[in-house]
């Protein structure tokens, strides 16, 4: 913040300040499960209507003291989020199922943990499960250098059911004794500044954006700096939707309203006045081009693998990007990925106009509608869209049409020789003729090769077979036979040909 910018305000005051939280864990050990029953029954009385709308944060209130939670994704294809939640957390709850112990997701929100220096608790979930077992959970947490209390160790841990709501208020209340012990501040008299937790745009608020106040107080009215954008405060809401006229530190915010999209993990400032905000856009260092979104052609071919071209669209900035770095994972050493455009909102005719100009373009969408113009288009054109509201059957219909354009392997088996005695007869590309297996086997089905003076001229295949003049599947060395070729080559006596096999194998991505 600038010295000009200060100076009109008093920092000398330090409250303390609610703890945010993030919570974390392997998919499916219960974080959302754990998050509901806070958001049920944890939303002060007056505020009992409940929260209406996804804004990426809320708080809950446990012995008249606020406890700030960010929502951010719980699978591992999230860990990117999850680590700037992490980021921005005070501290953290690692989620581990009872009944299923230490996974691979829950290594990784260990060592977020551990990266970022940020104090946690063990929530063991699942309890009210028949094959719980919190002793299993916690040889495994020690397996990983996590001792809790009740193994000599530092860490708290607890033992709950986020279905049953037992001991969740014992976890809320090890979040509050952490939070004194390590003594979170705030200068509730400075100008609110934090971070973007969320975007979003709609066709009738436009675009929006959760803010999470991290110091100071955000005022409606002040003029806000997010990234480099300025923007003024407009439709202020808290966590329910409900309007506000100014937030403090460690609450979530939703504003709307703003001229452009911010990033996820963007930092604000707030300033009593445009002149200030412009004087702190000044003295911004100049920021360094990293550019979004990419232009190319069509599906190609490039370093001997195809590549899979993009637009991806979705609901909001933390998605985009979650989509983003999920479908980037699918790039392999057959087959590429490219994306071309990449934003948040509806899929639009500019989205298909776009699709079908750099040609062979799939449009991915997650949690988004299509506008009518656009779906009469992809459907007349034949452009390709997938979309969902489940990230894993994204990314698996994705993945399908990845496949769809890696060239498949072709494994060719050699079956035998045989040379050409007599032509029957030529009717267009079907020919009747006469000949000797001079090597292996010839079979009715088989494609053949086409050889004349050890040079290969042409390819066809056997429709039909006879020996000694009855129909037959295979015919053997030493025998003579009689063949219907289907060939654009004209075959003359002397003629080689080599039957083969092929076996086709379409390719998987892993």
């Amino acid at each position: 913040m600038t010295e000009k910018a200060d100076s009109t305000i008093t920092q000398n005051t330090v409250a303390v300040r609610p703890p945010i939280v993030v919570v974390m864990g392997h998919v499916d050990h219960g974080k959302t499960t754990i998050l509901d029953w806070y958001r049920k029954t944890k939303v002060v009385a007056s505020e009992s209507g409940g929260i209406t709308q996804h804004i990426g944060a809320y708080e809950v209130t446990q012995d008249g003291r606020g406890i700030t939670f960010i929502d951010t994704p719980g699978h591992e294809l999230f860990s990117k989020l999850r680590s700037r939640g992490a980021q921005v957390a005070d501290l953290a709850v690692i989620v581990v199922a009872a009944d299923e112990g230490v996974k691979p997701q829950t290594r990784e929100a260990l060592a977020i943990a551990a990266e970022n220096n940020l104090p946690y608790v063990v929530a063991i979930n699942k309890m009210d499960k028949p094959e719980a077992n919190p002793e299993r959970v916690k040889q495994e947490l020690a397996k990983e250098n996590v001792l809790v209390e009740s193994y000599g160790g530092k860490i708290p841990s607890v033992e709950v059911s986020g279905q049953t709501g037992a001991h969740m208020d014992d976890l809320l209340s090890l979040l509050l004794l952490l939070a004194d012990v390590n003594h979170f501040v705030s200068h509730p008299e400075k100008p609110g500044q934090g971070v973007v937790l969320e975007t979003e745009r709609d066709n009738r608020r436009g675009i929006s954006a959760t803010l999470l106040v991290r110091d100071g107080t955000l005022l409606k009215g002040h003029s806000l700096v997010i990234g480099r954008s300025l923007e003024s405060i407009k439709i202020f809401e808290n966590f329910l939707g409900q309007p506000i006229t100014e937030a403090g530190p460690s609450s979530p915010v939703r504003i709307t309203g703003l001229h452009e999209t911010p990033a996820v993990g963007d930092s604000f400032h707030s300033f009593a006045t445009k002149g200030e905000a412009e004087l702190f856009i000044s003295s911004l260092p100049d920021a360094v081009s990293s550019p979004e979104k990419s232009t190319g052609g069509e599906n190609t071919i490039v370093h001997g693998r195809p590549v899979f071209h993009l637009i991806v669209k979705a609901d909001v900035s933390g998605s985009k990007e979650a989509l983003e770095e999920s479908l980037a994972k699918l790039d392999s050493d057959i087959v590429g990925v490219k994306i071309l455009r990449s934003e948040v909102g509806d899929i639009n005719e500019s989205d298909v106009k776009l699709a079908l100009a750099t040609k062979l373009v799939t449009i991915v969408g997650f949690k988004v509608n299509i506008n009518t113009t656009a779906a009469m288009l992809a459907e007349h054109e034949h452009v390709r869209i997938i979309r969902g509201d489940v990230i894993y059957e994204i990314l698996d219909e994705a993945r399908k049409k990845m496949e769809e354009i890696i060239p498949p392997q072709i494994t060719r088996t050699s079956l035998g020789k045989a040379k050409i005695l007599k032509i029957f007869k030529k009717d267009g590309n079907n020919q009747v003729i006469g000949g000797r297996v001079e090597l292996g086997v010839v079979k009715k089905g088989a494609k053949i090769e086409i050889s004349r003076m050890r040079e290969v001229i042409g390819t066809g295949t056997i429709v039909q077979l006879q020996r000694n003049k009855s129909d037959a599947d295979t015919v053997e060395k030493g025998s003579e036979f009689g063949m219907l070729i289907e060939t654009k080559t004209p075959i003359i006596e002397g003629d080689m040909i080599e039957a083969f096999l092929e076996e086709i194998t379409r390719q998987k991505l892993s």
